[in-house]
């Protein structure tokens, strides 16, 4: 008979659990610590908690948890250089292993044994030695040798990083490590074991396409090509043929329905058409699980467009009966209907700008960048990106261009430049290239015309050795794609002023900007972003339009309380003033 292990005793409180607090009360006792030092500690740890938005004693000290949300921190957006982060980072680490309360399983200057001394001898170029050296400090504590190397061995290192230090991205670490490993491995004289590399890709979420039957696939094929068709006089022409981008979305929902339809327990190979597809059973089960496993505003946008993708697929292509495409709409209908207005995530991107301070930030950001780029005496791909990121921000704080057009621009196209003191430039979208076919023109403002000026005559041939037709090209003079140009966007924006922004987010801030000085300048809006219809302009921003309005409700409110007190000021003065008259004051 086994026994069982003794817990706690019976009505004992259970233990504290470990906070900053407990960490700032250890810090208190005596540990041998200069003043200065001790000082510098216990401050590292109350910027940490101001940092992580608590106080010490409501935050416990979980390494993991703490790494994680560290790494989250901006050190621009909390007025922070990246330098003095780490240098917080540091100090706290150093402070929790001071106060004694938790184990540090990770010490960074542990001595190496004798086997990974004469490992680290035998291994040739810096990249081994500093990628594997705090591997070998820890083995070397463990009295692990490079023979005794395996994938348990290096699960605990990663474990131990997490549970004792504040790094970045230990899963990172782990497929960085055994790649290194592996590299060394190879050299057989060495006598290691090669380890498994860890991927960091996320599982996919759809099928694998190669999985569907060929007669599916053949089917879906043939359905795209007929919606691009060009010839509107073939004898069963579509009506209009759908966008390029437009056509991407519909392969990716019709890859979505099929996977989501494999989910709920059809085999694959049951699949052989669309219409096996749009039929009302295979409808049903592909909205209720993408109803029952899907959640959150933006899915829910995506499908009710899946839903209406199906319902046209059926009609236009398989070409169902009245009474089954009555039902399909019938079980789309069923689906949870967009909510208008802003997503949450867009909402929360405007708060951002409440402060004036991002505001100034981010409209400073290219004068920034464009001097940082004009300084590097010698120009080279980085820092054609930097001069790019300057101009695309630049572009998107003034004339908040679809990202679809802004990677197109070209000059002489789309930019007209002009020089001289009143010449005016330009920025002119035909409709043909605009989403909605409404043509966009816009002048450029005179500091931004003079940096294009200056990149396509001046900087960008230093680089690519002529003049650039397009602005957003890459050394070689080929065009960037809109990914390339979007991570330009966002990328210099989080790490330069903190913010984070998408190039369409700009067309959200520019609303903002005139709604915010003028309450009922939907007009100006609808006209300054493009819009087709006043109703979709109204639609997406009136719901921030309350915000302003309830502001000025606040103003009201506080101006008819100080009238009220004026007023009754006003009537003590005269009862005063009465009884002065009088001579009984």
């Amino acid at each position: 008979m086994t026994k069982k292990p003794k817990g706690p005793p019976q009505g004992a409180a259970p233990a504290a659990p470990i906070t900053f607090a407990t960490v700032l009360a250890a810090l208190e006792q005596p540990n041998g610590l200069a003043a200065s030092r001790h000082r510098d500690l216990r401050s590292a740890v109350r910027r940490v908690a101001v940092l992580l938005g608590n106080e010490p004693a409501a935050i416990a000290l979980d390494m993991r948890a703490i790494g994680a949300r560290l790494a989250a921190v901006n050190p621009v957006a909390v007025g922070l250089t990246a330098k003095r982060l780490a240098n917080i980072r540091s100090d706290f680490l150093a402070a929790a292993k001071a106060s004694g309360v938790i184990p540090i399983k990770v010490e960074g200057k542990s001595p190496l044994n004798s086997a990974w001394l004469d490992l680290f001898e035998r291994l040739s170029g810096r990249r081994a030695h500093i990628g594997l050296s705090r591997l070998a400090r820890y083995a070397s504590r463990q009295g692990i040798t490079p023979e005794d190397m395996n994938d348990d061995v290096i699960r605990g290192f990663i474990t131990a990083i997490r549970e004792g230090s504040l790094h970045r991205d230990p899963d990172a670490l782990h497929r960085q490590v055994a790649l290194i490993w592996n590299e060394a491995a190879r050299n057989p004289a060495l006598g290691l074991r090669h380890l498994t590399v860890p991927s960091l890709r996320r599982p996919p979420k759809r099928i694998d396409w190669a999985l569907l039957p060929d007669s599916f696939q053949q089917d879906a094929k043939n359905y795209r090509s007929w919606c691009s068709s060009c010839d509107p006089f073939a004898a069963d022409a579509r009506r209009r043929a759908l966008a390029p981008r437009t056509l991407e979305l519909r392969r990716d929902e019709i890859h979505t329905a099929v996977s989501a339809l494999v989910e709920s327990g059809i085999d694959p190979s049951a699949i052989r058409s669309l219409a096996d597809l749009v039929s009302p059973n295979s409808v049903k089960s592909i909205l209720r699980g993408r109803l029952q496993s899907i959640s959150g505003e933006e899915n829910t946008f995506f499908n009710h467009n899946l839903g209406k993708a199906l319902v046209q697929i059926a009609r236009e292509w398989v070409k169902v009966d009245a009474q089954v495409l009555a039902e399909l709409k019938r079980l789309v209908g069923k689906m949870p209907a967009p909510v208008q207005g802003l997503t949450r995530k867009n909402k929360r991107f405007l708060r951002q700008f409440d402060d004036p301070a991002v505001l100034r930030r981010l409209y400073s950001l290219p004068e920034r960048l464009w001097a940082e780029a004009r300084r590097d005496s010698k120009p080279n791909f980085r820092t054609l990106a930097k001069a790019q990121a300057a101009l695309a921000v630049a572009v998107l704080c003034y004339m908040p261009l679809r990202l679809k057009n802004l990677t197109a621009l070209a000059f002489d196209t789309h930019l007209f430049m002009r020089e001289g003191a009143r010449a005016i430039s330009a920025l002119e979208l035909p409709a043909g290239e605009v989403k909605n076919g409404m043509e966009v023109a816009f002048d450029i403002p005179p500091a931004v015309a003079k940096v294009l000026i200056e990149y396509r005559d001046r900087f960008a041939p230093k680089v690519i050795g002529h003049r650039p037709t397009r602005l957003f090209v890459n050394v070689d003079g080929t065009p960037k794609t809109h990914w390339a140009v979007a991570s330009l966007v966002t990328t210099s924006l989080k790490r330069c002023a903190g913010i984070m922004v998408t190039p369409h987010q700009f067309r959200h801030l520019s609303a903002k900007i005139v709604l915010d000085a003028d309450h009922g300048g939907f007009e100006t809006v609808k006209q300054f972003l493009g819009h087709k219809s006043l109703k979709t302009t109204v639609g997406a921003y009136a719901g921030i339009d309350s915000r302003r309005a309830a502001r000025r409700h606040h103003y009201l409110v506080e101006q008819a309380l100080s009238a009220e007190i004026l007023t009754h000021r006003s009537k003590a003065a005269r009862v005063v003033s009465r009884y002065v008259g009088k001579g009984k004051i």
